[in-house]
């Protein structure tokens, strides 16, 4: 038996999980002042390297967090290598499609609707760099640490944890919060018997992450360009290449009826041919989901990421859904924790990241039935007129049913809490809700935009952590509904514009934006009844 640790520990709020949503979690946690243990069973290494693309949106939190600027010197990708994607019959053989994607040092400047833009950052660098950021700000957290069991004091409000440290033994941590970011497998949600709904294993994938001098070379070649992130190939076994580094390292999955016993090196060589060398590092089968939780709390204990949401890897959605779960709770457990709002407004967490992981995961299975609706054809490799006239009409079908899984700035700036307790609506009519299409706008519950300010900054560096009302008009007196909030407790602070661009791209004279940088209530004019205001976007008004 371990050695025992009868010392009691308490903390605000247990994380379970060190992958990429946990460690987002706590870095929201820490920039709002609340005190958390994060536990994670495993030594913090990613041995598998995967969710490479992460979106404007994400970055933007980086933003906010302070690290943004850190992650894009820490990246050990090449910042100038562009993303671009390319089809092709084979390995050596026609290319069918290239689409053009940023580098990482152009992203920044390329997004107009961004101050960050989508980032290319490997998931082995990416959850270190989060750890860095965490540890940096006196977070909390323990590897080689599992959760063993917990249970809930309704009376108290309590949480006692039973964990164990590979080293230490077993200890009990007592919290108010519990956060399980464990997950497809996660034991929080198995041990609060929430389930998925969803369809399960609607396709199967062969992994193989490998190091390949010499592919990179070859791809270039056939494309005429530098092809650093993927490229989807057309031959007996369907599959599509990552690069992981920029040079040597990929990431092979490949598409299959079923997973089977095959050796990885015969996998590879199948795909790639017999001409280049190649190391296998890693190699594991798994399969593709369509399921969302039926849940995303039950008392004091939370999920998210794929604890809460499971789906095909076709468009990016799984790590930066799960990041934007642990936002959306983490500002919402600091109001609690910090007094000013009811526990009842987490209550909210749910009924706003429910519908937007419905959504992200329809997405993305769609994706895939639209990659499969395009079959291999023998013809597409002949130098011949009836192979040319293939590879054209293949070029346009690539491009009719394949460029959404590829440009989404509605889904990752456009996303809305529609219906949200929480949200004041202004009775203005929905926009558009396309995914390949984002228009600013300040309507509530949308992401307030991003207004370039010069010199590199933008309108949402001057939201905080607390409540920001956004003053367009400079002849506006706003310090009766200011005063109304901070009496209750609530941390708001005012930012006045008189730059034009601003008035343009908020639409409006006033905007409030919550925390986590979404419109929660606007106006021409002060409400005539801001105490209610206040209630409602605090969650005081909830039942």
């Amino acid at each position: 038996m371990s050695n025992v640790q009868t010392d009691e520990i308490h903390t605000a709020v247990v994380i379970v999980g060190g992958g990429p949503v946990g460690l987002c979690l706590a870095n929201e946690l820490g920039y709002q002042g609340v005190d958390y243990i994060l536990l994670e069973q495993g030594e913090g290494r990613v041995y598998f390297p995967a969710g490479e693309n992460f979106f404007s949106r994400t970055m933007e939190h980086l933003r906010r967090w302070g690290i943004a600027d850190d992650f894009r010197r820490g990246n050990e990708f090449p910042s100038e290598m562009p993303r671009n994607i390319g089809f092709c019959t084979h390995i050596g053989g026609k290319p069918l499609a290239f689409f053009s994607g940023t580098s990482n040092a152009g992203a920044p400047r390329e997004d107009p609707y961004s101050p960050e833009g989508g980032f290319f950052y490997p998931k082995k660098g990416f959850d270190p760099a989060l750890r860095q950021a965490a540890e940096a700000k006196g977070g909390d957290l323990r590897y080689r640490t599992r959760l063993l069991s917990f249970s809930e004091d309704e009376v108290t409000g309590t949480i006692t944890c039973v964990v164990e440290d590979a080293s230490k033994g077993q200890y009990q941590i007592r919290c108010r919060w519990l956060a399980g970011c464990d997950g497809a497998r996660s034991g929080v949600r198995k041990a609060l018997d929430i389930h998925y709904n969803g369809t399960f294993g609607d396709g199967f994938n062969f992994a193989v992450y490998l190091k390949c001098p010499g592919l990179g070379n070859i791809l270039n070649e056939m494309f005429e360009h530098p092809m650093a992130q993927v490229h989807t190939l057309f031959d007996e076994r369907r599959a599509y290449l990552t690069s992981v580094d920029g040079r040597d390292e990929w990431r092979l999955s490949i598409y299959t009826e079923k997973i089977d016993d095959q050796v990885p090196e015969d996998v590879v060589r199948s795909v790639i041919g017999d001409d280049l060398a190649f190391e296998v590092l890693q190699a594991q089968p798994w399969a593709g989901h369509r399921v969302v939780a039926e849940h995303y709390r039950k008392g004091r204990v939370f999920l998210a990421g794929d604890a809460v949401h499971l789906r095909w890897p076709k468009g990016g959605f799984g790590a930066n859904t799960g990041i934007g779960d642990a936002v959306d709770l983490g500002w919402k457990i600091a109001a609690v924790e910090n007094g000013w709002a009811p526990v009842r407004l987490l209550d909210t967490y749910e009924t706003e990241r429910r519908p937007i992981a419905i959504r992200n995961t329809n997405e993305a299975a769609n994706n895939r039935v639209l990659d499969h609706m395009i079959q291999p054809d023998p013809v597409l490799d002949e130098d011949t007129p009836a192979g040319e006239a293939a590879r054209l009409s293949m070029n346009e079908r690539l491009f009719a049913l394949r460029l959404r899984e590829f440009v989404t700035p509605g889904i990752q700036l456009g996303y809305r809490y529609r219906n949200s307790p929480i949200i004041v609506p202004d009775g203005t009519l929905e926009g558009p809700d396309d995914h390949m299409v984002y228009i600013p706008t300040t309507r509530p519950g949308a992401r307030a935009p991003h207004v370039d300010l010069g010199g590199g900054t933008s309108i949402l560096d001057d939201f905080g952590s607390g409540y920001t009302l956004v003053v367009t008009d400079p002849e506006i007196e706003t310090e009766s509904f200011l005063e109304a909030g901070r009496t209750l407790g609530i941390p708001v602070t005012e930012k006045r514009f008189a730059d034009d661009s601003v008035r343009r791209g908020y639409e409006i004279a006033l905007v409030l934006v919550r925390p986590d940088g979404h419109v929660c209530w606007r106006g021409e004019a002060p409400p005539e009844d801001a105490d209610a205001v206040w209630e409602v976007v605090s969650g005081r008004r909830l039942q």
